[in-house]
């Protein structure tokens, strides 16, 4: 059940499931997930404006 567990995207906020990530980015130790690549790129450029 673990595996069904949602995610918030932090750029957008959909929830998702981190086995359907598009995405991924490592910040300060922490994975996060993502919905579609612009996401990612956009966390990716200023992680700070998204947590």
């Amino acid at each position: 059940m673990a595996g069904d567990d949602q995610v918030t995207d932090p750029v957008c906020q959909m929830k998702i499931k981190p086995s359907e990530a598009v995405a991924t980015a490592e910040h300060k130790g922490q994975t996060y997930y993502f919905c579609s690549q612009d996401c990612a790129d956009a966390f990716r450029e200023s992680p700070e404006d998204y947590l």
